[in-house]
């Protein structure tokens, strides 16, 4: 597809997070992410562009454990575009179709087998369940709606997340507005991927607990947002005109270096982690 003359080829593949969110960060980092209940998350905040997203509880069920842990609900852009109007785009678990609002315009719908919406340098769609917003020659967004893992399992079935994906279509690492969020923050230039706390229990029941310490600045909590299209928090880069990347050796977590191999970036569940 195209957008305002980019064009996204096969190769455009988002960062991703799934299920029971495990994250996969720019650079090759690695961590798990709680959040908490019915709390709303930035994942993204960079210029002109928000990205939350809502956690809430949710047990996962396998043959023999099961894991008390979160899932991704509903997604949440706030997005400034070229011309300076503000959209916010919303799409959650149980949705068929993508909202748009724009101030002083009727909501859109943007539905599956519906030509995508494009406003400015912002091109929304909806194909196979998964809503991508991308912003030209920036970001390519995205959120599917899942089922959850081992659905064939009747305490699962029909149980439906969210899974994310973001990805830089530009060279995010070296921006004067350094992005920042629980994602964004590790575009940060140095080719290092720093790895936070993971859930490692394998017990036949278990809570998790780890919050991604080690590999994100501050704490969990500073990522909050009040509402589902916030733009500010700690760390918001929505308004900023310029903004340092993060200071690496702050960090706890362990650091690898990036091999050239592209790095599928967001959070997915995986039987080894889960």
């Amino acid at each position: 597809f195209t957008v305002a003359g980019f064009t996204c080829r096969p190769a455009c593949t988002p960062p991703v997070a799934r299920k029971d969110p495990h994250l996969y960060l720019p650079h090759g980092g690695r961590a798990d992410f709680r959040g908490a209940n019915n709390v709303t998350f930035a994942m993204l905040s960079a210029k002109d562009v928000a990205f939350n997203v809502k956690f809430e509880e949710a047990d996962f069920n396998w043959a023999k454990r099961i894991v008390h842990g979160t899932k991704m609900a509903a997604a949440y852009w706030t997005i400034r575009t070229t011309t300076g109007k503000m959209l916010n785009i919303e799409y959650n678990s149980s949705s068929k179709a993508g909202l748009v609002h724009e101030k002083g315009h009727r909501d859109v719908e943007v539905k599956e087998s519906m030509p995508a919406l494009v406003i400015d340098n912002v091109q929304v769609s909806l194909e196979n369940q998964k809503l991508s917003v991308v912003v030209a020659n920036k970001w390519h967004m995205s959120a599917t709606v899942s089922s959850f893992p081992f659905g064939n399992l009747a305490a699962n079935k029909n149980k439906k997340l969210l899974d994310i994906g973001v990805e830089a279509l530009y060279d995010a690492d070296h921006d004067v507005v350094a992005p920042h969020g629980i994602f964004g923050q590790a575009y940060d230039g140095d080719n290092l991927g720093v790895s936070g706390k993971m859930d490692k229990v394998k017990a036949a029941e278990s809570t998790t607990e780890a919050q991604a310490e080690g590999s994100i600045e501050g704490v969990w909590s500073d990522y909050k947002v009040e509402t589902p299209f916030a733009t500010a928090f700690m760390y918001s880069r929505f308004d900023a005109t310029a903004a340092k990347p993060r200071d690496v050796s702050k960090l706890t977590g362990e650091k690898t270096q990036m091999g050239e191999k592209k790095v599928l970036v967001g959070a997915s569940d995986v039987p080894e982690v889960a």
